[in-house]
Formats: C-alpha cells, structure tokens, sequence
C-alpha cells in the first residue's frame, strides 16, 4: 500500500472519530452550570431627615367649654430605629399654683404668666378613632406610667400620649384596621403612623377655673425610640 492510500485512510479515520466525538465535546459549561451562586448586594439607608412641625399657634377663648383652637401641621417622615414612639407633652417649670391650696393642680397644658393658673389640653391625632381626644400630660405630673407595649390585645394603661409609631411587640398595631391578630390585615411591623402632611388638632378645656388672662406654654412633640 503506497503512501498516498495510507494518508486517506487515516484522514477518513480521523474524520469519523471526529463525528463520532462531537455529541459529547460540545461546550460543556451547561452541563456542570451551578443551580446556585452568590451576588453579593449592598447599600446604604440615609436618614429621611425626620417629621416637621408647625411653630406655633395662637388663639383666642371667649366662651366656656371645650374647644378646638388650631391644627398642628406634619410634615417628613421618621426612619429611624424601631421601635419607637411619637409623644406630646409639657414641661411647665414656671407653673406655682394657688399660695395654700389644700392640694396642688396639675401644670399640664397652658399656664397663665404669673404660673398660678393653668388650661389642660388635649390632642387627636389622625391615627385616633374618630372622637377620640388624649390628655397632653405634663412632666411634673405625679406617677407617670410611661408607655408599655402589649403583646395581646388586653388593653395598657399609661399616661404617655402618644400620637402614633412603630412597635411590633404592640399587639394593638400589629392586628391593623379589623383590631383582630393573625388575620390578612396584620402589620407585623406594629405600624402606627400616618402619611404625611397630615394635622394633629390640639383642644383647650377653658371653664370657670380659666381666669382671664393671657396663656402659654412649649407643646413639645417628641420620638422616643426603643421605649
């Protein structure tokens, strides 16, 4: 056999090994592609800059009895840790009472300018059922019960008021509008906020104890985070 005929041979030999093969030499990336892989993600949250309220607001009373006398507009919003709560109250240190009353008043709410008389105030929050008024206390009040979260639906009781937050041990946020736990309504996050601008109206109690003079006070609204 000559040596061209040999050549062919080997070629053909050659070509039908290589047909033979290509089924199994195919990119064989797909057949050992892994099901799972990593993607590593990462970020950062920066503080929303917190909620805004109205300065100030002034008012006039000529009537006895329970009145609105204005609106607190808020703004923002608060993404700070959680949870937390969102508190109104005073801090009237100016406020002396009547000299020998048998037993002192509360300075809570608006304190005329000489501090011997004071008007009580009360918040509604738009979070609050309709109707719904809460006392704003005062920090010289006598046994605060500061706010406690409930895990159950029992009611709590404490002096805080608190206008809304965030509060996944609260039982009370967490089971939402129906005000029933492990339903579709749930918030697990316990969140008891509003979306803003929204108003927080602000109500005097002016009755026969309101000696005429002029009021004031700081109504200090302020988060309580990890209560």
């Amino acid at each position: 056999m000559d040596i061209k005929t040999r050549l062919l041979r080997a070629l053909g030999a050659l070509a039908m090994t290589t047909t033979f093969l290509s089924p199994l030499t195919l990119d064989p990336s797909s057949a050992y592609a892994s099901v799972k892989q990593e993607v590593y993600v990462s970020g950062t949250v920066e503080s929303f800059g917190g909620y805004t309220f109205t300065e100030s607001l002034t008012f006039t009373v000529d009537k006895p009895g329970s009145r609105e006398i204005g609106a607190i507009t808020m703004e923002g919003v608060y993404n700070g840790e959680y949870p937390w709560i969102l508190r109104a109250y005073t801090d009237n240190f100016h406020y002396t009472g009547i000299g020998g009353a048998s037993r002192p008043a509360s300075a809570a709410g608006l304190v005329s300018k000489d501090g011997r008389f004071a008007i009580p105030l009360e918040v509604h929050s738009p979070l609050y059922d309709e109707g719904i008024w809460r006392r704003v206390p005062d920090l010289s009040d006598p046994d605060p019960i500061p706010y406690q979260p409930e895990p159950d639906l029992r009611p709590t009781v404490y002096t805080d008021c608190v206008l809304m937050g965030i509060d996944p041990r609260n039982g009370a946020w967490v089971a939402g509008p129906d005000g029933v736990l492990f339903t579709a309504d749930d918030s697990l996050l316990g969140d008891f906020t509003a979306k803003t601008p929204c108003e927080i109206l602000v109500r005097a109690n002016a009755d026969a104890a309101a000696a005429a003079g002029e009021y004031e006070t700081f109504l200090y609204l302020e988060i309580v985070p990890a209560p």
